[in-house]
């Protein structure tokens, strides 16, 4: 029998509507949160609040086993990668995961403008923009981003990722949070409602603390709720969607890995609608707080971004056994050219050519002096195999034809 959702049993039979909301929320196997909202309806909260719960169905089950099979899958792959492109392949997965970011929350920005702001926080440089480097930095170190245990590291979490990019007249205006009513349109009509007042914001926030510090819930589901809690309370004017998405991946990256946890607003952006349907669907007066099929939504997204990870690597690492067999014959390269060039063509195939390694990366990560690692490039560019792209850093790529002779 076909596992259906409230909202539809309501339609299709009302008189079962009740038992089976009973049947669910009481079963030996669901999860309850002791978190409550009130539901929406037309961008208005109506009727009585209810809990939230999650019923451990078996395609739940499925998809948690899937995603930490997938996780150690990953880490597996990442371990047979070259080490000078492991670093490399997580910036380039971290552009993605920041565009994707700004373009779901309609924020203007360019992969270029994040490459460059990736490079500076690389090389520990500042700058006068600082525009997305607090984003940038934030994201960078994900796994290091403790758990949250009191109501201001989420505005901790704001002021680094968000708050030079919000406007002035939409800035907290609180004590900590938004003070005044926050409302979410989809452009013609709204569609929520944030909690408020600020003193009510806290109550919910520390509701959602203890939730993840106490709650037996697999961690999966909990992290997920977690990040519907969070934007159902909305706790700012603007930023919620970017700090909530952050505010999760912290928590992924911990469980699972930084590659999963990095590409989780990539994979939200290529399937938008299904993203907001499962917000709103949850928040429908009419499922009576069942978070089973957001929970649902959401790791089925999440196992997609790994999917897509382990697709990209497993192509690049075949990509490899090409690049050996090529090393192998160049008789007239030493050991320390093979490898410069074998990591000048690992991040090719990893990373692309917009990524490339300057001379200091390629001397830290091969252990070369300067003196040989500018010898060794001069040679190849003698050949045609190279040429230099920036004095400052100096930088070179591979040249198109020597990448197509090599792999194709």
């Amino acid at each position: 029998m076909e596992y259906e959702k409230l909202s539809k049993i309501y339609y299709k039979d009302e008189s079962q509507y009740q038992k089976e909301y009973e049947k669910r929320f009481y079963s030996y196997g669901t999860y309850r949160s002791n978190l409550f909202i009130k539901p929406v309806l037309k961008g208005k909260h109506v009727g009585d609040a209810v809990e939230l719960f999650i019923v451990n169905n078996d395609h739940l089950m499925k998809l948690q086993e899937q995603i930490l099979i997938n996780s150690f899958k990953i880490q597996e792959m990442v371990n047979e990668m070259p080490a000078i492109a492991v670093k490399p392949y997580l910036d380039k997965l971290l552009i993605n995961e920041l565009q994707s970011t700004n373009e779901i929350e309609g924020v203007r920005s360019t992969k270029k403008e994040l490459s460059e702001i990736v490079s500076l926080v690389n090389e520990n440089k500042s700058s006068k923009n600082k525009r997305f480097i607090g984003l940038v930095k934030t994201y960078k170190y994900i796994n290091k981003i403790e758990p949250f245990v009191r109501v201001e590291d989420f505005r901790k979490l704001y002021d680094a990722v968000v708050a030079d990019e919000v406007a002035a007249n939409k800035q907290p205006d609180g004590e900590i949070f938004r003070k005044d009513i926050a409302t979410i349109t989809d452009g013609s009509k709204t569609t929520h409602v944030g909690i408020y007042p600020e003193s009510t914001i806290k109550d919910y926030l520390n509701n959602l603390l203890f939730f993840l510090n106490t709650s037996n819930m697999p961690d999966l589901y909990k992290y997920m709720l977690a990040h519907y809690y969070y934007e159902y309370i909305h706790p700012f004017y603007d930023g919620n969607g970017r700090t909530g998405r952050l505010f999760v991946c912290s928590y992924v990256a911990k469980k699972l890995d930084e590659f999963t946890a990095i590409s989780l607003s990539y994979t939200i952006n290529q399937d938008k609608q299904k993203y907001y349907k499962a917000l709103e669907e949850l928040s429908d007066p009419h499922n009576k707080g069942e978070a089973t099929f957001y929970c649902q939504a959401m790791l089925e997204i999440l196992k997609s971004g790994q999917e897509s990870l382990i697709d990209d690597l497993g192509l690049s690492l075949a990509k490899l056994q090409k690049i050996d067999h090529h090393l192998q014959k160049l008789d007239w390269a030493n050991d320390d050219v093979r490898g410069l060039l074998g990591s000048l063509l690992a991040i090719n195939i990893f990373v692309g050519s917009e990524h490339p390694l300057t001379n200091g990366e390629i001397q830290d990560g091969l252990q070369l002096s300067r003196h040989k690692v500018d010898k060794f490039l001069s040679e190849l560019e003698a050949k045609g195999i190279v040429k230099k792209t920036k004095n400052r850093p100096v930088t070179y790529i591979l040249e198109e034809d020597y990448i197509e002779q090599v792999l194709f």
